[in-house]
């Protein structure tokens, strides 16, 4: 049954292939041949001869005085007529007998009437064609009259040869209506045509003699009309389609028979199928659901412990800054505060970072790096951490690199320094190195393809632990070594390389070292920015004292503000909720406000939204302050109407300036004049080790900043001076004043060259 199926099926292909192509075929044979004619000459005469208006047989009673005579010539019939006046309508005909009196011919199929003729006379050079048909219904012999009219008036044209559609001609009126033919019957009939006359149609010119020179009258058509060979082929078509559709019905019962089976067992196969994907959704709901309380948790949790962070952090940084009543335990104790609080922030830091990268919402700030500077920075940093240990340190930069490269440095940076911070620490003895050198490019030309490896000879890793390293929080060494980590480093180094456009590839041998590699694309960039200078201690500002109200609900951090800004000279309120806020307004009527986000009865953004539509108020500063960073958190209070925004813990120094511009404030710093004249008389190190002091001062790196204020003193004893500065600073954590100390002579002459 399937073999004959299957072998109809290939016949029935077979019939609508070769109906598609005679199809095709006819109707292009219908258009450009299948022609046939009526020819009109001398050479086929069909009973040609003339009459005129004195003919009084088969009912003509014009009683005319018009002659016509015939000349038959080789190549024309002529016919020469000299029209009467006595007839009311005179005429001169050439008439064409065609076939029998009374069936005629069928000239239905003509489409088109060609004419070769010569018309001579004065007066309009009119004619008529007068295709004469007879209808048992209406005609009779005896009566030439009594046969349709049908005619064609020719306006002779100067040209002989002419040609007129079929479709022109009509059925005479006066025919009509002396026949009394009903409107159902009085459209053109031509399947029993008689005659073919041409007759005169010009009665005002009498007395004259006309001359009419034929020498060829041709009918043109199809032998099928386009319209019946479309009948022909619908018809053969259905046809064709019946049998296949029945042939399609036969497949289709022979289908169901064969599938009812296969549908049978495809049933336990679909029900199993149903219930694994309902598992599989109430799996992925509960996955979604899970993220979703993740995220929540962790943005909860980044809240509640930036909150104490503001505090512990903001009161370590005030304290730091009266450095005249710290004895140098205090500054030390200090020091260890605000360095413990750095790195929780760091660690809440970097668990915001991987969950971030897996939700796909981190995103990379791109800009102008000068790659050579960048590197040897990076290296001076780590070759000190190195050397701690006694491991020697290598950074070997590669022939052919670009001088300035476009790129996220902070997050470049945080890659390298994982990267490299894992060499070491795993690393006992021997030596790290950092290898970066240009990789084939794919790219457009003004794209540079660099290759970064970190190499170590240290304990190295098995191929169980290559399988889990970049997962979060694994750690695969050892417990003694697993301190101070988190296991997380890697985990977000290779999210940033794969946002970067590159993966991490790791090689590794226990007991015999690991090289950590990637590739990423970077567009070269023209040349890399000036850098940025660090500021002096704000100690206070010019002018009027300027009224800040600080609302918070959490007390400490309201205290913090509180010192700070008091200390700074500004005059401060405080408030604990955004109701609060709204009610000291007239009484305080501040100049900025300080507004916390996250807070009961209502909340930060609200009270800004309040703010902005109170008269008198829509133009205040406000700065939105809050423990919750994101980037949207950000958009919604800026959309709420804040003019700036500063995540908690809050840079003291950046929380002035940020109000030294909204209030267009001029700024005291807090170097003495003999702090001035002391770093006029310093020895100044070398742009290198400047750089590298700079780059220490960036990331809070204290300890490594003291180990290299006592490398500078071994390296000469005119920087005595400048390292004990350095030392002073960096004993007593005073951050900001050690950037600004370093950023003074590095914003000079010690910044090498891009």
């Amino acid at each position: 049954m399937t073999r004959w199926l299957s072998r109809s099926t290939r016949i029935g292909y077979v019939l609508v292939i070769l109906l598609v192509m005679a199809t095709a075929i006819l109707l292009v044979w219908q258009h450009y041949g299948m022609t046939r004619t009526l020819e009109i000459s001398p050479r086929y005469p069909h009973g040609a001869r003339v009459t005129d208006d004195r003919d009084n047989t088969r009912g003509n009673n014009s009683n005319g005085n018009s002659v016509a005579s015939l000349t038959v010539t080789k190549d024309a019939f002529i016919m020469r007529c000299y029209l009467g006046a006595a007839a009311t309508y005179p005429y001169c005909k050439l008439q064409f007998l065609m076939g029998d009196p009374v069936k005629g011919i069928d000239m239905s199929g003509y489409d088109t009437i060609s004419f070769d003729l010569r018309y001579t006379g004065r007066g309009w050079h009119v004619l008529k064609l007068h295709l004469m048909n007879f209808e048992p219904e209406f005609s009779t012999l005896e009566d030439w009259n009594s046969q349709r009219f049908n005619e064609l008036l020719i306006n002779v044209p100067d040209q002989p040869r002419f040609t007129a559609p079929m479709s022109a001609v009509r059925t005479a009126d006066w025919w009509h209506f002396s026949r009394q033919i009903p409107l159902s019957k009085s459209y053109v009939r031509l399947d029993h045509v008689t005659t073919v006359e041409l007759a005169t149609d010009n009665y005002k010119d009498t007395g004259q003699v006309i001359t009419v020179e034929l020498r060829k009258i041709e009918f043109r058509g199809k032998w099928i009309s386009r319209t019946t060979l479309m009948s022909w082929l619908v018809s053969v078509w259905i046809v064709c389609g019946v049998i296949g559709l029945s042939l399609g019905l036969l497949h289709f019962r022979s289908g169901l028979q064969a599938n009812r089976t296969r549908l049978e067992q495809l049933a336990a196969v679909d029900r199993e199928r149903k219930e694994a994907e309902a598992a599989r959704e109430t799996a992925l709901a509960e996955a979604v659901a899970l993220a979703r309380q993740r995220s929540q948790f962790l943005a909860q949790m980044s809240h509640e412990l930036r909150t104490p962070l503001n505090a512990i952090i903001g009161y370590a940084d005030l304290l730091g800054r009266d450095r005249e009543h710290l004895t140098e335990r205090l500054a030390a104790g200090l020091a260890t505060i605000h360095e413990s609080g750095q790195h929780l922030l760091t660690l809440i830091n970097d668990i915001l970072d991987l969950a971030r990268v897996e939700a796909g919402r981190m995103e990379l700030h791109p800009s102008a790096v000068h790659l050579d500077t960048f590197l040897r920075v990076l290296a001076d940093i780590m070759r000190v951490k190195a050397e701690e240990k006694g491991l020697a340190f290598g950074c070997e930069l590669a022939p052919g690199l670009p001088s300035a490269v476009t790129v996220d440095e902070t997050r470049l940076r945080q890659v390298l320094l994982n990267l490299l911070g894992n060499a070491v620490k795993f690393t006992d003895t021997g030596k790290v190195s950092l290898r970066v050198l240009p990789a084939p490019a794919a790219g457009a030309p003004d794209m540079a393809r660099l290759r970064f490896e970190v190499a170590d000879s240290g304990i190295g890793m098995s191929t169980q632990q290559l399988g889990r390293i970049f997962q979060p929080f694994e750690q695969v060494a050892t417990a003694q070594r697993r301190e101070g980590g988190t296991g997380l480093g890697l985990a977000i180094s290779q999210q940033l390389v794969r946002l970067m456009g590159g993966h991490i590839d790791v090689v590794s041998e226990p007991g015999k070292g690991s090289t950590f590699s990637f590739e990423i694309d970077m567009p070269v960039a023209a040349a890399a920015p000036s850098a940025a200078v660090a500021h002096d201690t704000l100690v206070g500002y010019e002018g009027e004292r300027k009224r800040v109200l600080v609302v918070d609900d959490v007390p400490q951090n309201r205290a913090v503000m509180l010192d700070l800004l008091q200390e700074t000279g500004f005059i401060v309120a405080a408030a604990s909720n955004g109701l609060e806020c709204l009610v000291l307004l007239d009484s305080f009527k501040p100049d900025l406000i300080l507004m916390d986000v996250m807070m009961p009865v209502m909340d930060g953004n609200e009270t800004t939204r309040q703010i902005r539509h109170m008269p008198g108020w829509g133009a205040v500063p406000i700065v939105a302050v809050t423990a919750s960073a994101s980037a949207e958190d950000e958009r919604k209070s800026r959309d709420a109407g804040a003019n700036a925004f500063l995540a908690k813990p809050v840079d003291h120094e950046l929380l002035l300036r940020t109000i030294g511009d909204l209030l267009a404030l001029q700024w005291v710093t807090g170097q003495t004049a003999q702090e001035v004249n002391e770093e006029a008389a310093m020895a100044i190190p070398p742009a290198d080790e400047i750089e590298a002091l700079w780059q220490l001062a960036q990331i809070g790196n204290m300890r490594q900043i003291r180990e290299r204020a006592a490398h500078l003193r071994g390296l000469d004893s005119a920087y005595a001076s400048f390292a004990h500065r350095l030392d002073t600073l960096a004993q007593g954590y005073h951050s900001k004043q050690l950037a600004a100390f370093v950023a003074r002579f590095r914003a000079k002459d010690a910044v090498p060259p891009a």
